[in-house]
């Protein structure tokens, strides 16, 4: 029986051959799409998924209040880790973290090859807790040694031209000083947690001693919890570990999954308000959507062509066909046919991923494990099943003798329910197009943003070898260079935090107020070679000598201070007195899905480090200017390999998400109001069939192709203008949802909503007419001949 459906099934679709296309090319668009869109779901849910105990190991964050605000960060004192191994039993293994995102790459030489490469510090639990593979080495003691160097496989080939029997062996760092390869691990591309070589946090701690200090915010911490152990009631625990050892009470730790900070890597007023994981759960449901749509124009489809079949349906009836067997018929070829496009989907799949991986910025592989095969399976019986449901329930549910007499009417609910599929298109359609306008004025408004300094023309390298030390001659010989504009030096990446601290007092400061200062090393000129503007006082000067007593608050400093004429007024910091000698007006170090929080800038050098060289060049002769750098740097460090970087690069890279969103949400919305247009084709075909008879009276009687053509589209009009109402106030709340990711955004206008009605009004108008004049130029004799 089922070959039976199988057989006939085929016939007609090859019967049907422009029916069959039009399904083909809906279907087979909205499943590619919704493959491509599975595969990259799949790719982002898989990060941080890999380690033994993935679901044991957190990462100790912390609440933080602010002068009345709430944030939450992810960075905390470099003595928490071992302070929690300590004090809780439910620890098992716990590691502090210096990011390798805090330093520049660092240059590693072996004999005569100098190779840059990025990398962190970490505790000696590390690799204990993070179960990257050891290719050599004991995880329980690579990182024991302050002396010790984990690299990485890759990094091992690059230095040793091997990654076997390299234990023992010596790596010069940054030109200083000798570490000795402990262990060589291998790092997968799903982590999110990218470097190339790890030292030890003690070390670090030898040369840094702020990172293990309670008053200082900066390192990341990570614990294992042991089997069975309750995270809710850790938390409990730990809430009060900073005010027992610092008497703050403002910064309030606790324990979160490390496997979900990838996705939820976003925060507003203290809350996790998404990121990453917003976007999988966008467009997996635009997926779902595009695929409905998909199976929407074939059943728009099917019931045009159904007065075709309505005499086999008549027919079989009569001679005992039963109601289940024509759904039958009809699921199998719905089915049959949605199996075929998602073969042919696979291969426009397939053929389109490595510039989808282009535009997505990953290396995505289809590889046909079982996981995706049953995921095809699934997909193709959903749409099968789905586009083939109404089509098969409404042809299989008339009565043959009606059928047979052409007396066949639809009914209110046929109509409002093929109505109502062209009202859910065309809402979904509205929603993308509003979508895509504001996440692209967004991502206008972001780029166009004043961040508060000069980020463009900004050349920044390390400040490493035989350059450490020396940054201040270093940058003075810089500035005798043609197209050199400025130069000046800091630690600080200004994209992003990389040094906190709450240790600051003031006079007049409330005492149970504590507030966290991001902290800046610049030497002078670093306020003049970033273009940062002065709204008090003065900069850093050599005129008034060594000012490494004198510190530069920002304006929101002085805000949450509530100092009055703060020029001249001292504040300790970390214990020493600073007295203050200018505000400097508010910039973004971080992206503006943050508000700018209180700063302040102390001399570099001496005791505050500069790990990086800053260069303002001109705009013109730029491949010149940076080859006289590279020269005077080699001056310095002959052998080491220059490396540099553009600032407006690492600024823009912190809205790598949302851009590559905005690219996606445009194809996306694109292909979604292409299938739509399909499905109204079919819908007007319909239409025009039902109405032939209608229309050929009409032209008897005088009626004019316009007429007629405009009489055919109002219909459908409508129906865009009840889609509209429906998507513009779900527009505006999704995209509000959105936006509140941002602590500085657009608004919502109407100009949005006007382009993406006029825009879907003009693409109906358009796929409509086409019908609609071949309808009303069909000559009346051949649709009345009949009578």
């Amino acid at each position: 029986m089922f070959r039976n459906y199988l057989k006939i099934a085929f016939r007609n679709l090859k019967k049907d051959k422009q029916f069959t296309f039009l399904n083909v090319l809906g279907l087979s668009a909205g499943i590619a799409c919704t493959l491509l869109i599975y595969l990259w779901v799949h790719d982002e849910l898989s990060y941080d998924k890999l380690f033994a105990n993935d679901s044991r190991i957190y990462q100790v964050m912390e609440h933080r209040k602010n002068s009345g605000s709430q944030s939450l960060s992810d960075e905390s004192s470099g003595l928490v880790s071992d302070a929690l191994k300590a004090q809780d039993g439910a620890v098992e293994y716990a590691a502090a973290v210096a990011p390798a995102d805090w330093f520049p790459k660092s240059t590693l030489t072996v004999g005569d090859k100098n190779i840059k490469a990025s990398g962190q510090y970490a505790g000696k639990d590390y690799f204990k807790i993070f179960s990257f593979k050891m290719i050599e080495g004991d995880r329980n003691s690579v990182l024991d040694a302050k002396t010790s160097i984990v690299i990485s496989e890759d990094l091992a080939k690059r230095l040793f031209n091997t990654a076997k029997n390299v234990i023992g062996k010596g790596i010069k760092v940054q030109q200083d000083k000798m570490f000795f390869v402990s262990g060589v691990y291998e790092l997968p591309v799903h982590s999110s947690q990218q470097f190339d070589f790890v030292q030890s946090f003690d070390y670090l701690g030898d040369v840094q001693s702020w990172v293990k200090t309670w008053g200082n915010g900066g390192p990341h911490n990570f614990v294992m919890l042991r089997q069975g152990e309750d995270v809710n009631a850790f938390n409990k625990r730990i809430t009060n570990l900073l005010t027992k050892n610092t008497g703050d009470t403002s910064r309030r730790p606790f324990a979160m999954r490390f496997a979900d900070n990838y996705l939820e890597n976003t925060f507003n007023h203290g809350s996790r308000v998404g990121g990453r994981g917003e976007y999988v759960k966008l467009f997996s449901l635009v997926a779902i959507f595009i695929l409905v749509i998909a199976c929407i124009n074939f059943m728009n489809l099917s019931t045009a062509k159904a007065s075709g079949r309505m005499k086999e349906v008549g027919i079989k009836k009569v001679i005992g066909a039963e109601r289940s067997q024509l759904i039958m018929q009809f699921l199998s070829e719905s089915t049959l046919l949605a199996f075929f496009t998602t073969l042919f989907a696979v291969g426009i799949a397939w053929l389109l991923l490595p510039q989808f991986n282009q535009l997505t910025g990953k290396d995505i592989h289809m590889e046909f494990d079982t996981s995706l095969i049953l995921t095809l399976i699934g997909m193709a019986l959903f749409t099968g099943i789905v586009s083939g449901s109404y089509p098969a329930l409404y042809l299989s549910k008339f009565k043959p003798l009606a059928i047979l007499k052409g007396k066949i009417n639809s009914t209110f609910s046929d109509l409002i329910a093929r109505k109502g599929l062209v009202v859910f298109q065309f809402t979904i359609s509205v929603v993308l197009i509003v979508a895509v306008l504001v996440v692209y004025q967004q991502i206008q408004f972001i780029q166009s943003t004043n961040p508060g300094y000069q980020k463009d023309n900004v050349v920044r390298f390390s400040s490493e070898g035989n350059l450490a030390g020396k940054e201040e001659i270093f940058s003075a010989a810089l500035r005798n260079i043609p197209g050199v504009v400025n130069a000046s030096f800091t630690q600080h990446n200004l994209v992003g935090r990389n040094f906190g601290t709450n240790g600051l007092s003031w006079s007049g400061n409330i005492t149970d107020q504590t507030v966290y200062f991001e902290g800046f090393f610049g030497g002078y000129n670093f306020i003049e070679t970033m273009g940062m503007k002065m709204a008090a006082g003065r900069a850093f000067s050599k005129n008034f000598g060594a000012e490494y007593t004198k510190v530069i608050l920002n304006e929101t400093a002085v805000k949450t201070m509530n100092l009055k004429d703060p020029v001249g007024k001292n504040v300790k910091i970390s214990g020493g007195n600073f007295q203050i000698i200018g505000v400097v007006k508010d910039f973004h170090f971080e992206s503006l899905h943050e508000t700018v929080v209180p700063a302040f800038i102390l001399l570099a050098g001496g005791t505050n480090p500069a790990y990086k060289i800053m260069v303002r060049i001109k705009n013109d002769h730029q491949k010149e200017t940076i080859a006289q750098i590279q020269r005077l740097y080699e001056s310095y460090n002959p052998g080491l390999p220059f490396t540099y970087s553009f600032l407006d690069e690492a600024y823009q890279k912190q809205y790598e998400t949302e851009v590559r969103v905005s690219m996606l949400s445009e194809y996306f919305s694109v292909l979604a109001i292409l299938i739509s247009c399909l499905g109204l084709f079919g819908l007007v075909a319909f239409t025009a069939q039902k109405r032939q008879k209608e229309i050929g009276i009409r032209k008897v009687v005088g009626a004019s192709v316009n007429s007629i053509t405009f009489m055919l589209t109002k219909d459908f009009l409508q129906l865009v203008f009840i889609a509209v109402l429906i998507a513009s106030p779900l527009a505006y709340y999704l995209m509000s949802q959105w936006l509140n990711g941002f602590a500085y955004r657009i608004n919502i206008g109407p100009v949005v909503f006007l382009i993406a009605i006029s825009s879907v009004i003009l693409i109906t108008i358009l796929t409509v007419s086409f019908q609609a004049i071949k309808a009303a130029l069909v000559n009346p004799v051949k649709s009345l001949r009949s009578e």
